[in-house]
């Protein structure tokens, strides 16, 4: 084999093998993006609970009309 021939395949590989890695990294991106996005979701789902209970224990302190956009207490 020649010396350009043993570069080319060199050059090559060590392509192929950085495609291979970035195809392997961006595939575990969307686990930990995954994971984020569900512990978010149980966070809201969370704070709603708490918010609901607190209305039905407390009830609304202000009341909006829609109409005409005023509050009331």
């Amino acid at each position: 084999m020649s010396k350009s021939a043993k570069r080319s395949v060199a050059f090559f590989l060590v392509v192929l093998c950085g495609v291979s890695l970035l195809n392997c990294m961006s595939n575990r991106e969307p686990q930990a993006d995954q994971d984020s996005i569900s512990r978010a979701e149980q966070r809201e789902r969370e704070f709603m609970q708490r918010q609901a209970d607190y209305v039905a224990e407390h009830g609304h302190g202000k009341h909006y009309n829609l109409q005409n956009g005023r509050v009331y207490e």
